[in-house]
């Protein structure tokens, strides 16, 4: 009989827990109690028409009997189970095996009891009442072969034994029929099995891909933590170089004499500030796609950003032969409503990507009104798009065969960070392409009224134009320096020290500031704000502002509540001459030169 309910090769054997689960379902529904109780009455009042019924009514009585252990052994059972767990199906399960047999054995006797009877219609309508019994057992037992088979056992065998008495001259015909039966009912028990164990082990890999789901997310995030870690601490470090080559820089542009060497000057210092830009871009874009900030809509002149564009690949471009060319309206300016940040990654992204496919002729950045919006565009004289690969331009990773073919093309990412910012800013965007002449990548967004640039006081105009003393707490070798050369070309007086004990030194050595500047991360591991806060404190009547190439410190965040002023690396030399002007008295003369070192 095993043959006929064969277990599947694939077939992972059930641990415990599923194990409880299919002793739970048999416990609440294996065996009822009604029908129990009201089938044998069936068969009860069946017999009486037929003749005596009195060991059939101790027959029904010993049944019900039999029917209320079962149901103690059901509330015994859940009560482990609510106690120990899956652990109480190792305990529970023989005793249910057991508990099978009787029951089995307690359906198939009234076979024996009516060997006698002289109707045949009686005798198949109780063949037929077990067979309906044995039906529904191979529905609810068979998940759990032991019990199953112990019941089939203990109720299918009787009926087959008893076959030849109960149906002496008919039984060449039903005997057959009854092991076809049984046969069948082996079978349909073991779908079900096989149906139910399947059941388990997808509820089993749906578990696993679950855990697994999770342990990725955990690990994706955490990937995400370390990435904003590193970014914050790489920003700190590179902001430190450029924050010291800007302040170098406006330094030369203010002692520089020679006229030709003026546009170079001019060019370097674009070219620091589109490094700044590129930073805080870098950072703020990681902010957004993390979902701690949100994106902004202010005004993005296109004039300054194709500028940018133009500092930071141009000299890429003219290495290879291309020129790079911009497009602007000449009635107005043109500016955008959208995240500056995004906005810039978007145009930055787009001129890359061109020039990656473009191997001579050029780019032209251009804008053109669309009713309310502006239409930002990139034109190239690259490859194209070739007609399959349209629907997947965006994609991440995707990269065409021409990029394919070559290793220093990227990752397939730039495009799909522009749809992704575009969406990010609810803009349109889009492209258009003829394969073998070039393409036109495009976003659209709001026209808005341009700012108009703060007046600037020239650089030349703010040589020698301060007085006054200034304190440095700088530990970086080279912003340091520029610090002092920048205030020097401006006409004040500074003392640098690397930490507190140095700054302190400075003060007991009689050096009065008018302005104390302090770095946040200071050597020693001493705190920037601590140590400005004590400097304060000696010099009362000075003024004191942080600067640091961080982003979100507790310590700036501290700063800022109690109303401190807090510079972030790099310093614009603009907003810098700006404040000190009102914190330090001014020279008599653009051409005083100021109090001596």
């Amino acid at each position: 009989m095993a043959s006929l309910f064969p277990r599947l090769p694939s077939e992972p054997p059930l641990d415990l827990s599923s194990r409880r689960r299919l002793l739970e379902s048999m416990a609440s529904r294996g065996s009822s109690e009604v029908a129990a109780l009201v089938i044998p009455g069936f068969l009860v009042w069946a017999m009486s028409r037929y003749g005596s019924v009195a060991s059939m009514l101790a027959w029904w009585a010993g049944f019900a009997l039999f029917t209320l252990v079962l149901i103690d052994r059901r509330r015994r059972f859940r009560a482990d189970l609510a106690a120990r767990g899956d652990a109480a199906a190792d305990r529970w399960e023989p005793v249910f095996q057991r508990l099978a047999v009787l029951n089995g054995l307690c359906w198939t006797m009234p076979v024996f009891l009516t060997l006698r009877v002289p109707s045949y219609e009686f005798k198949l309508l109780l063949y037929l009442v077990i067979a309906a019994v044995i039906a529904s057992a191979a529905t609810f037992l068979a998940p759990l072969p032991g019990v199953f088979f112990r019941f089939f056992a203990a109720c299918f065998g009787p009926l087959v034994v008893a076959v030849v008495w109960m149906f002496p001259t008919r039984w060449p015909f039903i005997l057959p029929l009854t092991l076809l039966y049984g046969v069948v009912i082996c079978r349909h028990a073991g779908g079900t099995r096989r149906f139910v164990w399947q059941q388990f082990a997808l509820e089993r890999e749906r578990a696993e891909l679950a855990e697994r789901y999770r342990g990725a997310r955990d690990r994706a995030e955490h990937a995400l933590a370390e990435k904003d870690r590193f970014l914050s601490t790489a920003s700190h470090d590179l902001r430190q170089p450029v924050h010291a080559m800007g302040m170098l820089v406006e330094a030369a542009l203010a002692r520089n004499q020679d006229e030709g060497l003026a546009p170079v000057l001019q060019d370097v210092r674009r070219a620091a500030r589109s490094l700044t830009g590129m930073f805080d871009a870098l950072l703020d874009l990681s902010r957004i796609e993390a979902g701690t900030s949100a994106a902004s809509r202010v005004a993005v002149p296109v004039r300054e950003l194709f500028d940018d564009a133009a500092t930071v690949f141009g000299g890429d471009a003219a290495a290879r032969g291309l020129v790079v060319r911009r497009h602007l309206p000449r009635r107005h300016e043109a500016a955008v409503a959208g995240d500056p940040t995004l906005v810039r990654q978007v145009v930055f992204n787009l001129l890359q990507n061109a020039l990656r496919y473009t191997q001579r002729g050029g780019v032209l950045l251009g804008v053109r009104s669309r009713a309310d919006q502006w239409r930002i565009e990139v034109w190239d004289t690259g490859s194209g798009v070739a007609a399959e690969d349209r629907g997947r331009i965006y994609s991440p990773f995707f990269r065409g065969p021409e990029a394919r073919s070559r290793v220093t093309t990227g990752h397939g990412l730039g495009l799909a960070v522009v749809a992704r910012s575009a969406e990010l800013m609810s803009a349109g965007y889009g492209f258009s392409s003829e394969p073998g002449r070039g393409s036109c990548f495009w976003i659209e967004l709001p026209k808005t009224e341009a700012v108009p640039p703060p007046a600037a006081t020239g650089v030349y105009g703010r040589v020698r134009s301060l007085a006054g003393r200034c304190l440095l707490v700088e530990d970086d070798p080279q912003v340091g320096p520029a610090w002092l050369g920048l205030l020097a070309t401006w006409g004040a007086t500074a003392r640098l020290a690397r930490d507190r004990a140095q700054a302190l030194q400075c003060l007991d050595a009689g050096f009065d500031p008018d302005v104390i500047l302090c770095d946040q991360r200071l050597a020693g591991g001493d705190s920037g704000f601590d140590v400005l806060k004590t400097l304060l404190a000696r010099c009362p009547r000075a003024h004191g502002a942080m600067v640091s190439g961080e982003l979100d410190t507790p310590e700036l965040t501290e700063a800022e509540d109690e109303g401190y002023l807090v510079f972030r690396k790099p310093v614009e030399p603009d907003v810098l001459h700006a404040v000190l002007s009102r914190w330090l008295p001014t020279a008599p003369s653009p051409g005083d030169s100021g109090p001596g070192a």
